[in-house]
């Protein structure tokens, strides 16, 4: 039972990230984190990263509970942390300015 209380809210962090990592590769994202804007070439390294990183979450759930729940879990997960990503985004976006930070940057 603890398993099942440990490795839901993992898989959920774990797509928040990915899904907050795609948001602030957009410039009107980075901008409301009080950002410029993160150049072409890096914008692709992260947004790969973040498919990544939710491919790996779909993995992690199938291996875990199996093809059937795992991939609705996957899909439920999916669907509650963009709208979290979104609702943050929208209401306090310096919550993810520490993760637009990480980022890398172009040097000068």
């Amino acid at each position: 039972m603890i398993r099942y209380a440990l490795f839901y809210p993992a898989l959920g962090l774990l797509l928040f990230l990915a899904f907050a990592l795609l948001a602030l590769t957009q410039f009107p994202h980075r901008r409301a984190v009080g950002l410029t804007e993160l150049p072409f070439y890096n914008a692709v390294w992260v947004r790969l990263a973040a498919g990544v990183l939710v491919v790996l979450a779909l993995v992690l759930a199938v291996r875990h509970e199996g093809g059937g729940f795992g991939v609705l879990l996957w899909a439920g997960l999916v669907s509650f942390t963009t709208c979290l990503v979104a609702l943050v985004l929208s209401w306090r976006p310096l919550l993810l300015a520490w993760l637009a930070r990480l980022m890398p940057t172009p040097r000068p």
